[in-house]
């Protein structure tokens, strides 16, 4: 059986990802080992509902079934999640490294942020004579962000400068929110400084936006640097100054460094490295003509990016549509099935939709998975191998994956990525070998998607069953649970109507309790009630198999069903005297009741109307209801 790592990271930082699982992937595939990725995209406050379907993903794997985990700790934003990591890795003594992110007792890798920090700083201060700066922080409480802002003050304080709290501007890594602080800043009438120095590019880029919506030009009016190095600061005018993490070299060195522990060797408890200034036009230099290049190709590629992105849209926009209103279970399968099948240039050649058991079968119609656990169990709703829908499948949820192969030759990539809604969990989808899914938002797209569209069809079919439910209510009468009125406009009547179309012999049987107001004036209308029930029973008890019967008005009764011939139709409706007699002897009435009975068979070629065989039934059954008056004087 191969070697299996668990590695756990956020989405939200897209190129970080990209370069450090590009090294994890190399080395990987060096050992032949199997990578399962647990991917979230969690945020912001940890009480969030959908924070607690993001976190879901985090605790479906058993830890101790893999032979070392690896955490892009710094990427997990809460605080819970990297808690929960941790108490399983020391729990069960799981050989385990992380990455720019310290928790004690787990070997840490990280680059040192500070040098290269410090070295950017300085190279304004010194070049451009930079001396008040605006810093834009990630969150407050990030050891990241506290560390570069230390590094650019004591840089600054070499020429006797530094940067007050004020112009400590709270971001929070994302590009909309380097916008709205320089925003503010602007709008606040603050005079411009000499440089907006922010915590990573990100929010660097964002500044750079906000400043060229005020007229504002980068560097000519003002420097912005930024940190991390991302390809978007690299395409961008001006190309934007920074500092590079060797973050490929990481990747690779942390899965080597975990293999040495799984192979009992002793590791340090601390690996840094140091990064480095990487000079570009945003801080007032000149950038060499093979940089502009890359430029050029990089905003090129953007191009084919966004036709692929609109493809997509379009892929998840006829998923949309396709489950909008559908309320069958295998008809959704099959043609998600198909859909995939013949499309699926995003998903790759081997992907799955796993559900949560009984996800479209609530017996209470509630959401059947909340709190952020999976079940026992899990269904595989889609399945693509080698491109071809698979038949659906049961299988543990611990197994992660219904059919894994350990002994294959080369090294997989397992890509996990929760499905919720909020805090109700759905499921979750599974890519194989397509780790490149990560490296821009489509993925997070596709799966809030695939996620509204699932719990769209869970609720299209518990409101088809709430209907369903309501009509059948509807048509019942309720105190015999036979059709009423309703049930006979709606089936009794089609019924027979059908059985003239296909040239059948259908038969309507009428039936009314005799001397029904005596009953209920003289023993009372709960001994009415009693009377009507009993005569319902024999007829549920008579009627053949696929009739109807219908408690047609106050003490008046119809079956109608399809029969041979007319003898038949006589036999049913002195079997239903019978089951009268029998019922009324097994209760033991306090009162006498009988019942008076008409029958009437509807042939194909007669020219009679329905109604008209309602009355001639009507009327046999009066006939008999006169002898029986008779009888009883």
């Amino acid at each position: 059986m191969k070697k299996r790592i668990a590695v756990f990271a956020n989405g939200w930082s897209n190129e970080y990802l990209k370069l450090v699982l590009e090294g994890i992937r190399k080395r990987a595939a060096e050992d032949n080992i199997d990578l399962f990725i647990f991917l979230n995209y969690s945020s912001g406050d940890e009480s969030k509902p959908d924070n607690v379907g993001e976190k879901s993903i985090f605790m479906l794997p058993k830890l101790k079934e893999f032979d070392g985990v690896l955490l892009m700790a710094n990427t997990i934003n809460l605080k819970s999640e990297r808690s929960y990591l941790k108490k399983e890795i020391l729990k069960y003594g799981i050989p385990a490294a992380s990455f720019e992110y310290e928790l004690d007792g787990i070997p840490t890798l990280g680059t040192d942020t500070y040098s290269g920090v410090y070295e950017l700083v300085t190279h304004i201060v010194e070049e451009h004579g930079v001396r008040d700066v605006v810093f834009v922080s990630g969150p407050a409480d990030n050891v990241e962000s506290q560390s570069r802002l230390k590094a650019a003050s004591e840089a600054l304080a070499k020429v006797g400068a530094k940067i007050p709290p004020r112009k400590v501007l709270q971001g929070g890594w994302s590009y909309h929110l380097g916008f709205e602080k320089c925003q503010e800043w602007l709008d606040s009438r603050n005079k411009l400084p000499d440089a907006f120095v922010c915590a990573n590019d990100e929010m660097a880029i964002g500044v750079c936006a906000a400043l060229d919506s005020a007229g504002i030009k980068v560097p000519e009016q003002v420097i912005v640097t930024g940190c991390d190095y991302i390809e978007d600061g690299q395409k961008l005018y001006p190309i934007l100054s920074t500092v590079a993490r060797n973050w490929d070299k990481l990747g690779y060195d942390g899965l080597d460094l975990l293999l040495k522990q799984m192979a009992g060797k002793t590791v340090p408890l601390q690996t840094v490295y140091n990064s480095m200034p990487v000079i570009g036009e945003s801080c007032g230099c000149k950038v060499k003509e093979s940089k502009k290049e890359k430029r050029r190709r990089a905003i090129i590629g953007s191009y084919r990016m966004q036709g692929q992105n609109n493809t997509n849209e379009w892929h998840l926009r006829h998923i949309d549509e396709m489950l909008t209103n559908m309320t069958s279970v295998q008809r959704m399968k099959d043609e998600l099935g198909w859909n995939f099948a013949y499309n699926h240039k995003f998903e790759g050649d081997n992907f799955m939709v796993c559900l949560v058991d009984k996800f479209f079968s609530a017996e209470d119609g509630t959401h059947p998975q909340n709190g952020g656990k999976y079940p026992e169990n899990m269904e595989v709703c889609v399945q693509l191998k080698d491109g071809k829908a698979q038949k659906p499948v049961m299988f543990p949820s611990e197994e992660l994956l219904p059919d894994y192969d350990g002994e294959t030759a080369e090294s997989h990539i397992y890509l996990f990525i929760p499905l919720h809604v909020e805090d109700r969990i759905t499921g979750y989808a599974m890519f194989i070998d397509e780790l490149s899914k990560v490296y821009d938002k489509t993925l997070y797209t596709w799966t809030k998607h695939v996620s509204q569209d699932l719990e769209r069809v869970r609720q299209n079919i518990r409101l088809d069953e709430l209907n369903k439910k309501l009509i059948e209510v509807s048509m019942t009468d309720a105190l015999t649970g036979l059709r009423n009125r309703t049930g006979y406009d709606a089936l009794a009547f089609p019924y027979l109507q059908k059985c003239q179309r296909e040239g059948k012999i259908g038969t309507m049987i009428f039936a009314d309790i005799n001397r029904m107001k005596h009953i209920n004036d003289k023993y009372g209308h709960l001994q009415g009630d009693v009377a009507l029930r009993t005569v319902a029973d024999a007829i549920k008890m008579t009627m053949p198999k696929d009739w109807i019967a219908v408690r047609f008005g106050g003490d008046e009764f119809i079956m109608v069903g399809e029969c041979k011939d007319g003898e038949e139709a006589e036999e049913i409706k002195n079997r239903l005297a019978l089951n009268l007699e029998k019922l009324k002897e097994e209760r033991d009435l306090s009162f006498p009741l009988t019942a008076s009975f008409g029958a009437v068979v509807v042939h194909p070629d007669e020219t009679y109307t329905l109604e008209e065989y309602l009355r001639k039934a009507d009327e046999a059954m009066y006939v008999m209801k006169q002898i029986c008056h008779k009888e009883d004087q």
